[in-house]
């Protein structure tokens, strides 16, 4: 043909590329033509690839007798024939709003194209233009989508943050309440420490007293007998380890005394510290008490050695001290950056904190590609799984640790996808284990984003500063 055929995009000639397609298929292997011999054992969905039509379109172009059968068969179509029994250059701008009106402009791009009827380059030219509007309209009409669910997501975030004011605002009343509560038995408290420490007091009065009696008599005692005097020596030692416990009992009472006092000074609150301050001064009061009674039965007994009393009370011993659990320092990773706005298991928020610098992802193997691939053998789960990671590589750049469960056999031919690193448990081992300990032998300044929908695996990873998905976000964005 003489006429000069007008590039046209790829999409107007679909119908058409089709057809040349479909002739491909029949032609014997010494008809087909040199350029489209590498295309000859593709099937119809092969052949309907970016490109495979590339080439089909070449082949229309370059080579004739090939461009001219699959013309011809396209134009023998019925719906083809209808189409061009009505165009008339006249009528060209009405069937062109036509076709663009029932989104059937390939249909009439690919017949101009075929039979060139009169006026067909004029024809094309007002396809194109109505086609490339259509393209306008429809990437305005997929901007106005975007916006309306960012707008969605912002009411739904606007919702959350509502929600959680409200939910503060009630802890806040819950917390004013018991305060008042507690402001109102505070004082019933502090009598009552007060009162216990005046008791402790008036029998440490009455011990030392008593013990200034049996000081007495026993000096009295040492102008009786040698057996006496021995006695009395034996009298006065105990009397002076007597005096070492009142001591330590004084400076429990001081420092008994002195919690009373902070927790009791005028203007403070109550707080934690000053209940356990007070709870310690009771019982230390207590303790006292205790302690002080053996003072006073043993100062009764030095007091009546002369009548030949012998024996001796020990005071009673302090209980040890509670040990306390020392606290765990919490550690800290580098966090994901999430979009603000956006659901975080949105497919979208997903992907952008995929490209995010710096970012690593984890994946729990089976516990993903069995919820994607149920019905499939572990192999073919393996493979799907392993496949469309290594395609969000490509669009992400992000490096991916991939974590199957092995048998602890070592595979001859390791399965390899270029940006994702893949890892078998060994034998006797979990892959939940092996996920949590890749997380936690990445630096600290590496953010993780770990995908699995086990509870094991979610609050170890998050112990570990890893930012968990569940399962089914990853194959949303695996599937988009």
């Amino acid at each position: 043909m003489s006429e000069t055929i007008p590039v046209l995009p790829e999409q107007l000639l679909t119908p058409l590329l089709d057809t040349a397609g479909d002739l491909l298929k029949t032609l014997a292997p010494a008809d087909v033509p040199p350029l489209l011999r590498p295309l000859a054992g593709f099937d119809r969905r092969g052949l309907a690839r970016g490109a495979a039509r590339q080439t089909l379109l070449k082949a229309l172009e370059s080579d004739e007798p090939f461009r001219a059968r699959s013309c011809e068969r396209f134009v023998g179509r019925p719906e083809v024939a209808a189409l061009l029994e009505q165009w008339s250059t006249d009528k060209a701008g009405q069937l062109v709003t036509e076709a663009a009106d029932r989104s059937d402009l390939p249909l009439l791009a690919s017949s101009l194209y075929a039979a060139q009827p009169e006026g067909w380059e004029f024809g094309l030219g007002a396809t194109v233009a109505a086609f490339d509007l259509y393209r306008r309209e429809q990437a305005e009409a997929d901007d106005v989508k975007a916006l309306q669910t960012q707008q969605a997501s912002l009411d739904e975030a606007r919702k959350r943050a509502e929600v959680a004011r409200d939910t503060a605002v009630a802890e806040a009343v819950r917390l004013d309440r018991e305060l008042k509560e507690e402001r109102r038995t505070r004082r019933t408290r502090e009598e009552k420490v007060e009162a216990d420490t005046a008791a402790a007091l008036t029998r440490m009065q009455q011990a030392e007293a008593e013990l200034g009696a049996a000081k007495t008599k026993a000096e009295g005692a040492k102008a009786r007998s040698q057996r006496e005097a021995e006695r009395l020596r034996k009298a006065e030692q105990d009397v002076r380890e007597l005096k070492t416990a009142l001591a330590e009992r004084d400076r429990d009472l001081a420092e008994a005394r002195t919690a009373l006092e902070r927790a009791a000074a005028p203007g403070t609150g109550l707080r934690y510290g000053d209940l356990r301050a007070l709870a310690d001064a009771a019982e230390l009061a207590r303790r006292l008490a205790v302690g002080l009674g053996g003072v006073v039965e043993h100062a009764r007994r030095v007091g009546g050695m002369g009548e030949g009393a012998d024996d001796a009370v020990a005071p009673a011993p302090t209980p040890p001290p509670v040990p306390r659990a020392p606290a765990r320092a919490p550690t800290s990773r580098v966090r994901v950056e999430m979009p603000p706005g956006m659901l975080a298991e949105s497919p979208d928020a997903v992907t952008h904190a995929l490209r995010s610098e710096g970012v690593v992802l984890v994946v729990d193997g089976y516990n993903v590609s069995m919820e994607g691939w149920s019905d499939c053998t572990p192999a073919v789960q393996r493979d799907r799984l392993m496949a469309a990671l290594a395609e969000l590589h490509l669009r992400t750049k992000c490096p991916i640790t991939l974590v199957f469960d092995g048998d602890g056999t070592t595979l001859v031919n390791p399965p390899r996808r270029a940006g994702v690193r893949i890892v078998f448990s060994a034998a006797g081992e979990e892959a939940d284990e092996v996920v949590v300990r890749e997380i936690a032998a990445l630096p600290a300044r590496v953010p993780v984003l770990a995908v699995s929908s086990d509870t094991w695996v979610r609050t170890h990873a998050e112990a570990e500063g890893a930012h968990v998905l569940p399962s089914h976000a990853l194959l949303r964005v695996l599937r988009a």
